[in-house]
């Protein structure tokens, strides 16, 4: 299987190299791609300088633009999947390897990580917003999923040919799986820890939750209430 790994940033040249490192302990470096969401450091300069491949949003544009700049890039390569980490160190790149194996040992079309094991290191703002999230996201498709909000993922680039995804932030993650659910994808998830490493945050929990929702009741897939 030829996966790509996808790392949307902004502004995280202090974190790059270690995650460059540790990434490469289960890719090549040809086969990374930091997707630089308009940063005003050096995080786009310093990936090339590193050896894996750079795009660069012009303007801040959101993780979801990121996202989708690193899905559209994966397939014009004709990658079979991607694997989408968060370049601030807060997903391990590690259980990169556990992610490719749960796809390959249950078919699955899209693998998702899952914190809801720990939540103590999760500040608390996130877990109201993650709990009410993952709820809504059970309730709209009828599947099982416990952490609708991870961005460490391993997606196949056939549902990401198929699927619709158009909103712009953090909310691209959750529009993901709702299309996946409408595409008839098999789902799959693994654990993997909650680390939070002091950076700030640009998510307002509460405001982002109201986003949520708001793309919940608005998109055309929902499982029929009984």
């Amino acid at each position: 299987m030829n996966i790509l790994a996808i790392s949307p940033a902004l502004n995280s040249e202090d974190t790059i190299p270690e995650l460059v490192a540790r990434l490469e302990k289960t890719f090549d470096l040809e086969d990374i791609l930091l997707v630089d969401d308009g940063s005003s450091d050096g995080t786009f300069e310093l990936a090339k300088s590193l050896g894996i491949n750079a795009i660069r949003l012009e303007i801040n544009s959101g993780k979801g633009m990121a996202l989708r700049a690193g899905f559209n890039w994966a397939i014009a390569r004709d990658y079979d999947a991607v694997l989408s980490i968060d370049s601030d160190l807060q997903h391990p790149p590690e259980l990169c390897g556990e992610f490719i194996r749960e796809m390959k040992d249950t078919g699955a079309d899209i693998v998702l990580g899952n914190r809801m094991a720990d939540l103590t290191q999760m500040p608390k703002q996130r877990r109201f917003s993650n709990k009410t999230t993952s709820f809504f996201v059970r309730l709209w498709t009828g599947r099982d999923i416990r952490d609708s909000q991870c961005g460490f993922r391993l997606i196949k680039t056939e549902i990401l040919r198929k699927a619709d995804l158009r909103v712009k932030r953090y909310q691209t993650e959750t529009e993901l799986i709702l299309e996946a659910s409408r595409l008839g994808a098999k789902f799959s998830s693994v654990p993997v820890p909650t680390i939070y490493n002091g950076r700030p945050s640009n998510i307002n929990a509460f405001a982002e939750t109201l986003n949520y929702i708001g793309l919940m009741l608005s998109h055309p897939f929902r499982r029929r209430m009984r």
